[in-house]
């Protein structure tokens, strides 16, 4: 979409500030949004997903943007193509689509709710806000368990549906999120090791287990494996102390599956400062600092198994995993 098209989609004239961006915005978008009139909702809806085009395509402009008219084409910045829904990568080997939200305000900056903006395979970027990521991931896991019920004519117990639901959605989550390249923006990259390979630094936690094992500023501990997504962590004396944790949840989805794969190498100490992330520490909790080294052989790919991963899965669930 084009600077021009977004002004005339929201009615304002080229070249108009942020402010005024940001106002006809949310009075536009409360008068489409579909609860506001269920009877055209599917107008509404569709309506909607252009005003959130137009506007994205405004609201990154600088202060002092020069108008449609003042740019030649040459300096033309590249943009999103007129008709994408969305500008992010895609995997097409992705078990299925999945939905794009956006919240939609009022007049006063209040959530009205959100709105599915695009369907696609789309990647998650940090351009998409992550609890509305993980929205879209809840669901299309329920759509494709509501499919499998229907299907067979089954009704799963509401545990044995919540247990498997919880799996898919991990599964899910990561055929649309590239740890990889996700590292390179969430985490510090620090000086790179002698054979090249990148090496990140990330502020991160030591939930401690039930058990108390004491750890001290500066000690180091280790992996002891990675159970139920998490990955759990020994002392140098082989104790069990407890599970990495983040203060970015993010980091959940990037860094576990990482492990799981087995394609970074770590490096995991107790912080020798009470904070060194700037967030307090919980009660039983314990900062710790991470480095992890990527091999050179992970480049840029998501798992490749994870479509069998998740077809195993629904025929278990199809056989009420037994």
């Amino acid at each position: 979409m084009t600077r021009k098209e977004a002004y005339r989609i929201l009615g304002l004239p080229d070249g108009a500030g942020k402010e005024e961006i940001k106002k006809r915005y949310r009075q536009l978008m409360m008068q489409a949004h579909p609860d506001m009139n269920l009877s055209s909702a599917g107008h509404l809806t569709r309506q909607a997903q252009e005003i959130n085009l137009a506007y994205a395509a405004l609201k990154k402009l600088p202060e002092n943007h020069p108008s449609e008219n003042q740019k030649t084409k040459k300096s033309g910045a590249p943009g999103r193509k007129h008709g994408d829904a969305w500008n992010a990568p895609v995997n097409i080997h992705a078990y299925r689509e999945r939905e794009i939200f956006h919240y939609a305000e009022d007049p006063e900056g209040g959530v009205l709710g959100n709105i599915c903006i695009a369907r696609g395979k789309y990647l998650w970027t940090t351009d998409e806000d992550f609890p509305l990521f993980l929205l879209s991931i809840y669901r299309c896991s329920k759509g494709i368990l509501d499919e499998t019920d229907a299907m067979l004519r089954q009704d799963p117990s509401p545990a044995l549906r919540r247990d498997v639901q919880a799996e898919l959605a991990y599964l899910l989550a990561q055929q649309f999120m590239d740890s990889t390249v996700l590292l390179h923006e969430l985490a510090r990259e620090v000086k790179p090791s002698n054979t090249g390979e990148h090496v990140y630094h990330i502020p991160s936690m030591l939930e401690m287990s039930g058990r108390k094992i004491s750890v001290h500023p500066g000690e180091l501990l280790f992996p002891a494996g990675v159970r139920r997504h998490r990955l759990y962590l020994k002392n140098q004396s082989g104790h069990e102390a407890g599970y990495l944790s983040f203060h970015d949840d993010r980091l959940y989805y990037i860094v576990i599956p990482l492990f799981e794969q087995g394609i970074v190498q770590v490096r995991l100490q107790v912080s020798e400062k009470p904070s060194s992330s700037g967030k307090n520490v919980r009660p039983g909790y314990r900062n710790l600092d991470l480095w992890i080294r990527m091999s050179r052989l992970a480049g840029s790919r998501m798992p490749e198994n994870l479509n069998l991963q998740i077809e195993h899965l629904l025929k278990k669930y199809s056989r009420g995993l037994n």
